[in-house]
């Protein structure tokens, strides 16, 4: 972008400032080839301001003769020389009564407006309403290009563009606010803050839409837009500005239970569900939230009490969930839920199988290795009980033959 050029707050003048973060770099757009890529530099603004009719040179193994809108194709090749002639041709050309050599003139315009951009927008306003449909059509696609690196000089015609009757039209000016969330997201925030205020329920959910953008940018002013559209009229515009709820729970989560706290009741089941989603990702330490629950808990939606009962274990200890859950089941009616409660109130380590019970044991210490060489030394050798018992049958066999008793007789 030229040095020259300095974005602006639409609204208050001051000079706006990127975030320190890095940011995905916008691929900048390029000059076209064509014959006007190679023609003498010299001969660029002769042509481009009509001082010439056309000029001829060699392009690809053939002869041509190039007319205007080449020249003016060809100006982006001065954007580091003779700056000032070059815009005083691209206004011309923007002007001229020829509608080819306008849309050769929209077709560079965002290359040449990034040296000098005076007077151009007014312009373009004009060529908005052009009365051939290509160049209001090309004119439409220029804004959205050019939306993101000019917040200040387009800031006028996206409010028009956007709420325009024609959709086309609107698509395109919908595209440069896309991009403008990335680049210059607090300008983007005033774009909704616009939109979300407007009757036209497609607008506040166009404009809702966009908010998932800038939450991981996201400050006062950006919260105070999702919170407004929580509290729309309209489900949809709420479901939309319920999306954020997740992405904001992982980088603001004090806030996002803030939001969550209005949200949770909403008379809308896909609202609510967003909401419960977001809970899930909270810290379980936070008092607040187990109030939250607590009081989802007790709700007429089935839904959101199911919803809540199963966070009790990941919130609270096991003697709160017990007391809690004891006082819940004097109120639920739902055969599923009471169940569920009714499991949460059973002490497992005291009241639960074999197998539970064994479960809360502390694990055996482990044995030391010289007792295990003496283990396994003994099991090597006969039970001292095998032991007697060998010894007496040897001996019963011994008194029975004869042999052994005159040999008992001699001893």
């Amino acid at each position: 972008m030229s040095r020259d050029y300095v974005a602006r707050h639409p609204q208050t003048g001051r000079p706006l400032e990127r975030e320190e973060r890095p940011q995905k770099q916008r691929q900048v757009k390029k000059l076209t080839r064509g014959p006007w890529s190679i023609m003498p530099e010299e001969m660029i603004i002769p042509l481009a301001m009509a001082e010439i009719p056309n000029f001829e040179l060699q392009y690809e193994g053939r002869k041509l003769k190039i007319g205007r809108p080449a020249g003016i194709r060809a100006l982006p090749r001065l954007v580091s020389s003779d700056v000032n002639r070059m815009h005083s041709a691209l206004v011309e050309g923007l002007s001229a009564d020829n509608p080819e050599v306008r849309l050769a003139s929209i077709e560079v315009l965002p290359i040449c407006a990034q040296r000098q951009s005076d007077s151009l927008f007014d312009l373009l306003a004009e060529l908005l309403d052009d009365d051939i449909l290509m160049v209001r059509q090309a004119a439409s696609k220029c804004l959205a290009e050019m939306a993101p690196d000019f917040p200040s000089g387009t800031d006028t015609l996206l409010h028009i563009e956007i709420r325009h009757t024609i959709r086309a039209r609107r698509n395109e000016a919908w595209k440069g606010l896309r991009s403008l969330c990335h680049s210059w997201p607090e300008v983007a925030a005033d774009h909704i803050d616009r939109l979300i205020r407007e009757k036209e329920v497609s607008l506040r959910r166009d404009a809702a839409s966009l908010l998932t953008r800038l939450v991981k940018k996201s400050g006062a002013k950006v919260w105070d837009l999702i919170l407004w559209c929580l509290q729309d009229e309209d489900d949809e515009v709420r479901r939309r500005a319920a999306n954020t709820l997740r992405p904001l729970a992982e980088n603001q989560p004090k806030v996002a239970l803030l939001m969550a706290e209005s949200a949770l009741f909403d008379s809308d089941e896909k609202v609510r569900s967003k909401v419960l989603k977001c809970l899930n990702l909270l810290d379980s330490s936070s008092t607040r939230l187990k109030t939250l629950v607590s009081d989802g808990c007790r709700v007429a939606d089935v839904a959101v009490r199911r919803a809540c009962i199963a966070m009790i274990p990941r919130l609270y200890s096991q003697d709160s969930a017990r007391e809690l859950a004891t006082d819940l089941l004097k109120q639920e009616t739902v055969e599923e839920l009471r169940k569920d409660l009714e499991e949460l109130i059973i002490d497992k380590q005291l009241e639960g199988d074999e197998a539970t019970k064994n479960a809360f044991l502390a694990p055996a210490e482990p044995v030391p290795a010289r007792d295990k060489e003496i283990i396994a030394s003994m099991q090597d050798k006969p039970p001292p009980e095998a032991i007697t018992d060998a010894r007496k049958m040897l001996k019963n066999n011994d008194s029975s033959t004869p042999d052994s008793q005159d040999a008992m007789r001699q001893d």
